[in-house]
C-alpha cells in the first residue's frame, strides 16, 4: 500500500452507497456558491465520489485513494446514515460500523450489508 493511501475494497453495491454518501454530503454541507475554502471541499469530495466510481468497476474491486478527505468520508457516511433512519425510523448501528470499516481497508460486500441490515432490524 501506498503512504498516505486507503484501498478501499468493496463491490459495486456498496460502492454506489458510499458514493452516494459522499455526493449527498457534498451538496449539503458545501453548498455552490459558499467559501472558497468550501467550494474547494465541495470539488474534493465530488471528485473523490467520480475516483471511487470509476476505480471499482466490478464486485470485489479496489482503489486507492487519499487519506486527507477521511473526516469528510466520516461525516458522509453519518450524515447518509443519519437521513436513512430518519426516514425510515429505523436505527443502522450495524451498517455504520460496517460501511466505517472500508476506511479501515476492510473489504465489505452487499451479503455483509445485507447481515448488518438484518442486524439492526433485529435490534
Amino acid at each position: 500500500m501506498a503512504a498516505g493511501k486507503i484501498n478501499l475494497q468493496c463491490d459495486t453495491a456498496v460502492r454506489d452507497i458510499l458514493c452516494t454518501a459522499i455526493r449527498d454530503y457534498a451538496h449539503a454541507a458545501y453548498p455552490a456558491g459558499g467559501s472558497d475554502c468550501a467550494q474547494v471541499a465541495r470539488y474534493t469530495l465530488l471528485d473523490l465520489a467520480r475516483e471511487i466510481e470509476e476505480g471499482i468497476r466490478e464486485d470485489g474491486g479496489s482503489v486507492l485513494i487519499s487519506r486527507r478527505p477521511r473526516a469528510m468520508i466520516k461525516a458522509a457516511l453519518e450524515y447518509y446514515f443519519d437521513r436513512l433512519d430518519q426516514a425510515q425510523q429505523d436505527t443502522s448501528t450495524h451498517r455504520r460500523k460496517l460501511m466505517a470499516g472500508l476506511l479501515k481497508e476492510q473489504a465489505v460486500s452487499r451479503v455483509e450489508l445485507d447481515a448488518a441490515q438484518a442486524a439492526d432490524a433485529a435490534a
